[in-house]
């Protein structure tokens, strides 16, 4: 399969005059849960009025989708685009063609700019259909190339052959060449894997950014993963579980671009 697509989505400009704009290249991740759907909702924009100056975007996760429901999630949607920030679900979305294209619509519906997905699909009869939508629809796809959690050298780290002539390499190496091969937006890296992320750096062309979660509570650091080649900074708990949310997001924002 020949491709390299060079993506020029709506959705890179954005985050990327989102970053410029605030200073910032920090993305709250934001994960709501404990309370009802109402309460979820105020603490969320909450957070995001908060913040919203030292950030570049917002990333909700399925549970969060979940807990809040369709029409509070569009709400917290609106509220991200109303402070210029575009917003990404966390679906690590990997199923057959016509499930992921019916889930990546509804989720582009609802208003998110971006969507990550898992490579473990693959292209033909898998993600395909899900670059396309994006493609036509200015929305950006984001690559999942290693985990934070300690368990991903289990399977992202695994050695892989792909034939009987090819010489063992890492699965991860593998993954951030179909983000580049697929004309990916973003791949996810690790940040709290700087070693990793210096790897996967050289494996990308086409203005492929890396956004980098696992920093902060996970024991990641901004800087040693910004020296590593990461681009976007995902940061949740250290933040929105800060007795200082605001005062918080700024000490991550300075270093983000220092």
């Amino acid at each position: 399969m020949k491709r390299h697509v060079e993506s020029n989505s709506a959705f890179r400009e954005n985050i990327l005059s989102a970053s410029k704009n605030n200073f910032s290249r920090v993305i709250l991740a934001l994960d709501l849960q404990g309370s009802s759907q109402s309460q979820l909702l105020r603490n969320g924009k909450k957070l995001i009025e908060k913040t919203a100056p030292y950030i570049c975007a917002i990333k909700l996760g399925r549970p969060t989708v979940l807990n809040l429901g369709m029409e509070k999630t569009r709400t917290l949607i609106a509220t991200s685009h109303t402070n210029e920030l575009p917003c990404i679900i966390d679906d690590k979305l990997g199923d057959i063609d016509d499930v992921n294209l019916a889930i990546s619509r509804a989720y582009f519906e609802l208003g998110f700019d971006g969507i990550i997905v898992n490579p473990i699909a693959g292209w033909k009869g898998g993600l395909e259909p899900v670059f396309t939508l994006a493609q036509t629809t200015g929305r950006g796809v984001i690559v999942l190339v290693y985990m934070s959690n300690p368990g991903a050298s289990e399977v992202y780290g695994q050695l892989v052959v792909r034939n009987s002539r090819g010489k063992p390499r890492p699965q991860y190496v593998i993954f951030a060449e179909k983000a580049d091969l697929w004309g990916a937006d973003g791949a996810v890296v690790g940040g709290n894997r700087p070693e990793i992320v210096k790897k996967v750096r050289e494996k990308l062309r086409n203005g492929i950014h890396i956004y980098s979660p696992g920093i902060g509570t996970q024991g990641g650091e901004v800087l040693r993963a910004s020296n590593a080649g990461s681009d976007f900074f995902i940061i949740g708990r250290s933040i929105t579980r800060s007795s200082d949310p605001e005062h918080a997001v700024q000490k991550f924002a300075r270093q983000s671009v220092s």
